[in-house]
């Protein structure tokens, strides 16, 4: 004998169907905006690198000048207006315009711009790192016994009517090579 089987209203399938529609929509939307959180720092563009513009040409002078590098700090899910992201050095080298990181490629403490060789006691102006007693040329070059790994990082300049523009970004502490972060 065969069993009787159940007879489904029409109004009751309707029902049925719409609350389980509203209910994947209900569930739809935070399942979405949890997935969006989870995955967004995946989608944000790398620090390659982008140009700032820092001062004028004629400002420079031959002795380097320091300047401060204000951006957005973007951090995962975090967007902090006109923050300092970084310190450069800039000089005038006869047309041109000459950049270099202020921070050592050591261990990244900030170095300073010194008037007289330590070494010598000449006069000669002179990036000394203070936490490791380091001397670098204008040029960035290592002299002297020196433990940072390399050189002083240059940075790329262009010069668009007057105006210095510098590519700023962060390199590798503590390695021979200049590798972006």
């Amino acid at each position: 004998m065969s069993e009787p089987t159940a007879k489904i209203d029409r109004r009751d399938l309707m029902k049925t169907t719409a609350a389980a529609g509203i209910g994947a929509c209900a569930l739809g939307a935070p399942i979405c905006a949890a997935i969006q959180l989870v995955t967004a720092p995946v989608f944000v563009e790398g620090g390659a690198g982008k140009f700032y513009p820092i001062t004028t040409l004629d400002s420079l002078t031959e002795r380097p000048q320091r300047f401060a590098i204000i951006d957005d700090k973007v951090d995962a899910w975090t967007t902090l207006p006109n923050q300092k992201i970084g310190t450069l050095y800039l000089r005038r080298v006869g047309n041109e315009a000459q950049a270099l990181h202020a921070l050592c490629p050591h261990a990244g403490c900030m170095v300073q711009v010194i008037g007289e060789n330590p070494e010598t006691k000449a006069r000669e102006d002179l990036y000394s790192c203070p936490c490791h007693t380091a001397y670098f040329d204008l040029n960035g070059v290592r002299t002297g016994n020196n433990a940072s790994p390399r050189d002083l990082d240059t940075l790329e300049c262009k010069i668009e009517d007057g105006r210095v523009y510098v590519k700023f970004e962060n390199f590798t502490f503590g390695i021979a090579d200049k590798r972006p972060n």
